[in-house]
């Protein structure tokens, strides 16, 4: 990976650990799950509200490092 590249990914992945998009419990969730890897410690529980079969909203909380974080916006935005 050429040096412009792997800034540009440290930079995305320090800027979602440091204001993650969609995080927090979404109350008017009607599904959810949660995950935990015993591996590294990393836990996350996912919110989504879905209405006549479509997504209205998606969430999560998490603990782990900075990469997991921005792995799971990443997922869940896209």
């Amino acid at each position: 990976m050429d040096e412009e590249l792997k800034e540009l990914y440290q930079q995305v992945i320090l800027d979602h650990n440091r204001s993650p998009r969609n995080f927090g419990k979404l109350e008017q969730a009607n599904h959810s799950a949660e995950g935990y890897n015993p591996l590294c410690g990393d836990k996350v529980n996912v919110y989504i509200e879905i209405e006549n079969d479509i997504v209205k909203g998606i969430s999560f909380q998490s603990s782990g490092c900075a990469i997991s974080r921005a792995s799971l916006f990443d997922e869940l935005c896209c």
